[in-house]
């Protein structure tokens, strides 16, 4: 389960700025359904991120996926290639030749794991891992560049031992892995099977998860949540086909390359003039709605987490939908029903503000006119105790009372609406 994110000097991410899945302290309201109790440690199921175009909301969930690119940059022990660093400091200011810095906490097996690690373009500076079990701390291992040479602190002899693996460009948690070290898998399991990013297909049609519609029990799953969700599908059919790859060199031959993809069948009730039922009709998932498809999506990843303790980010979660499918997801997310699963959803739907949501699930991004984002919680608003809680959230929020809202520059754009031709470029 994922605690805590703290981020600096990556992409629109200039200073240190932390997200956070940590249960608000003294806040009791939906306690028993929107939040997860571990021994001592409370978090919240979902988290949902407001603000303007381009203010760093996605950013976020890419600095999640340059932390996870830069632990598996170690490819080999025998090959002795120097490995890119996936170094995407902050551009626009003096942040280019200061290292990016990442922490993590994560909760695995009833410990908790606190990772830390700073690099820049050529190396890795520091790096750090701590274990908390219940009262017992840990410190696995402390890594620091002096300017010279290493240094390493490591709780197990068998750990110093690998130090001599590890290249200027690697992460040492990363050759802990690679040796076995039960802790680093732990991490690296979470990294590959615990998170999913829902912009992350390519090619929806060839990945994991529509492939498990050919299997009945899943299959019904998830036309449960079609026909809650009202999209009148009444059956999805999956067959698998072969895609022959293109050739994109323009020559005239085939390109070997076959690849198994699976095409997916909606079918419709159709009716006759009168309004009744004569049927189904089959339409190809490829001729149907954009949100239709989104839809399909997200139930094969709710479906498939069911209460097996992932974490899932999902971007632009009001795209394609009415506000009435994102309040039926939102209730799932925040169900009883799940138990073990967390989601952190980017939105720029108002409306969500005033669904039924706990100030500590709410976030704001908001872009600084250096082009920083900044990252904060409602949860932060010292006034809120203050005020009447039957007060709209949203209607608050388009008042500007929690920043994070775009501002229209009003002259430009009367200048604009009273030109009376369009320039010739």
């Amino acid at each position: 389960m994922l605690v805590d994110f703290r981020v600096k000097n990556c992409l629109s991410y200039k200073d240190d700025t932390l997200f956070s899945m940590v249960a608000g302290s003294r806040l009791r309201k939906w306690k028993d359904t929107h939040t997860i109790q571990f021994d001592t440690l409370r978090l919240v199921k979902s988290a949902f991120i407001f603000g303007p175009n381009g203010s760093g909301k996605s950013n976020l969930f890419t600095a999640i996926k340059v932390l996870r690119s830069l632990l598996f940059n170690f490819e080999n022990l025998n090959n002795v290639k120097q490995l890119r660093l996936p170094y995407q400091p902050f551009k626009l200011g003096s942040q280019q030749d200061k290292p990016t810095e990442f922490m993590i906490s994560l909760f695995l097996d009833g410990a908790l794991y606190d990772y830390e690690i700073q690099y820049n373009a050529s190396q890795v500076l520091y790096e750090r891992l701590v274990k908390t079990n219940k009262s017992l701390k840990e410190e696995l291992f402390v890594r620091q560049w002096d300017g010279t040479e290493y240094s390493y602190e490591t709780f197990q002899t068998a750990s110093q031992e690998l130090t001599k693996y590890t290249r200027n460009n690697t992460a040492f948690l990363s050759v802990l892995h690679v040796f076995n070290d039960p802790d680093a898998l732990k991490i690296f399991d979470w990294f590959l099977h615990k998170i999913l990013f829902l912009d992350e297909a390519n090619r929806l049609s060839s990945h994991p998860l529509i492939r498990k519609l050919e299997e009945e029990p899943f299959k019904k799953e998830v036309i449960k949540l079609l026909k809650i969700a009202d999209l009148s599908i009444q059956d999805v059919t999956a067959r698998r086909v072969e895609r022959r790859e293109k050739n994109t060199i323009g020559y005239e031959f085939d390109s070997p390359e076959v690849i198994q993809e699976v095409d997916i069948d909606l079918h419709y009730l159709s009716f006759d003039e009168a309004g009744a039922p004569i049927g189904t009709k089959t339409i190809n998932w490829t001729m149907d709605s954009k949100g239709t498809v989104r839809m399909l999506y997200l139930a094969c990843v709710m479906v498939d987490a069911y209460n097996k303790g992932k974490t899932i980010f999902i971007d632009e979660f009001d795209t394609a939908f009415h506000v009435s499918i994102c309040e039926f997801l939102m209730a799932i997310m925040n169900s009883k029903r799940n138990s073990s699963n967390q989601f952190v959803v980017t939105s720029h739907e108002i409306e969500l503000l005033d669904q039924p949501l706990r100030a500590d699930q709410i976030w704001f991004v908001n872009k600084s006119f250096k082009n920083e984002s900044e990252l904060y919680s409602l949860f932060d608003f010292a006034d809120l105790q203050r005020k009447r809680g039957d007060l709209s959230y949203a209607k608050r929020y388009m008042k500007g009372e929690f920043g994070a809202t775009p501002v229209i520059n009003e002259y430009l754009s009367e200048q604009y609406l009273e030109e009376a031709e369009v320039s010739e470029q």
